[in-house]
């Protein structure tokens, strides 16, 4: 007995296109709903000051990356507004203010994004150290599409996909979307792979190709014991003729 020929499933594909749609709206949703604006003097110092020293290099680097991008990751706040994580973002941000104010007003019209956590980080100094090392361990997993935007605007301000090393002067792409994000230069790669132009020929439409194509599928459909798949046949036989009626590609 022959085996019977799996058939194509319109509804099923369907399903998975907005179930995955759907979880990454859902995602969204999960990491905008505790965000909030404050003035930039509305965010206060920690009780009791920083656990540790601000790095002046990293603090430069982020406000190269403030400056094109925005801020990727919001600072976390208490619900008095007690800065719990991002002290180097804070002091890149105040850095910008006074030095860039136009952009820094253009960029944060309203406010600088914050997490807020619902806690009390001057009585409660064990739970807001346990939330400062954990944004600092953890990472938050941005989509692929946040990605190649941040790396489309990064472009625009002079970074390159470079090999290797940078020059004096030079500015890699991959390097600092792997610092932005906090992934590996090599996930960063491959995702800047995956976006990049292929630098294959443009293909040209030809009538005895879609004519092949379409009567491959046709035939299968016809060889499906699917009834619902009837109509999606009948749509095929239609195109087919309207193909058929096209003069041929040129030699």
């Amino acid at each position: 007995m022959a085996r019977k020929k799996a058939t194509l499933n319109l509804d099923r594909l369907n399903q998975r296109a907005t179930a995955e749609f759907t979880a990454e709206k859902a995602y969204e949703n999960e990491v905008n709903q505790n965000l909030k604006l404050l003035l930039f003097e509305d965010i206060l110092d920690r009780p009791g000051g920083d656990a540790r020293p601000l790095n002046d290099k990293h603090v430069q680097e982020l406000v190269d990356s403030i400056l094109v991008l925005g801020l990727i990751t919001p600072l976390t706040v208490d619900r008095h507004g007690h800065l719990l994580a991002g002290g180097h973002r804070r002091e890149a941000l105040y850095q910008i203010k006074l030095a860039h104010p136009d952009q820094y007003a253009s960029v944060f019209p309203e406010g600088i994004p914050v997490r807020v956590v619902d806690i009390d980080a001057a009585a409660d100094a064990v739970d807001a150290l346990q939330i400062e090392i954990e944004e600092n361990t953890q990472r938050k997993n941005f989509t692929v599409t946040e990605i190649r935007a941040a790396a489309k605007k990064l472009e625009t301000a002079g970074y390159k996909r470079l090999r290797g090393r940078p020059k004096t002067g030079e500015k890699s792409l991959k390097r600092e979307l792997a610092k932005v994000f906090r992934l590996s230069e090599d996930r960063i790669q491959r995702i800047l792979n995956d976006s990049a132009p292929k630098g294959r020929r443009t293909p040209t439409f030809s009538p005895e190709s879609a004519i092949a194509t379409v009567e491959k599928w046709s035939k299968q459909l016809a060889d499906s014991e699917d009834p619902t798949l009837g109509p999606v046949q009948g749509q095929l036989e239609k195109l087919l003729g309207e193909l058929r009626k096209l003069p041929p590609s040129n030699p």
